[in-house]
């Protein structure tokens, strides 16, 4: 029992009862050492692109989120399931942090956006937001993933635009 309950007052949650919360979670190690790894260059909005067509990058990306809003309540996850979605996203997505926006966008975000993508070498759309994005995070399934589709998904979006590589088990 703490002194606050023993005196009848309520004290206020920890961070981390805050983040225990069901509607998020305390993302792993990995995570953290990534979000701080990313921090290392200057993004606003960050795309996760799995490149198994089988596999999805909303895990990798809703962690990031978790990681990035510990420490920054300015940031926002994205995920689009389908190709119905790119026309929102790709308006989004550019808004993020500019002052160039276009008037009458349904959506502005501000402070960091997080977009989990479906595969571009099966939903080519996808590069509409990589190309507009600050950075990329690639994910490859450990034991699955061919080569020639990971290497067919770097070239899609170009080296250059790639921040690293996520290993899924």
């Amino acid at each position: 029992m703490t002194q606050g309950e023993r005196s009848g007052a309520t004290s206020a949650p920890t961070a981390l009862e805050l983040w225990a919360d069901a509607r998020f979670h305390v993302p792993g190690q990995e995570f953290q050492e990534l979000w701080f790894t990313l921090a290392r260059r200057a993004w606003r909005c960050l795309a996760v692109v799995p490149v198994d067509d089988d596999e999805s990058a909303g895990h990798v990306a809703r962690s990031l989120t978790d990681v990035g809003r510990m420490l920054d309540d300015r940031v926002t996850f994205f995920a689009l399931p389908d190709s119905r979605d790119y026309a929102s996203a790709a308006q989004i997505v550019p808004a993020v942090g500019t002052a160039a926006a276009a008037p009458g966008r349904a959506l502005e975000v501000a402070g960091k956006l997080i977009v989990a993508l479906q595969p571009v070498v099966v939903e080519p759309l996808g590069l509409t937001i990589t190309a507009t994005a600050d950075a990329v995070i690639v994910c490859v399934q450990m034991g699955r993933t061919k080569v020639a589709t990971a290497r067919r998904t770097i070239e899609l979006i170009g080296r250059e635009r790639i921040a690293g590589c996520v290993i899924v088990r």
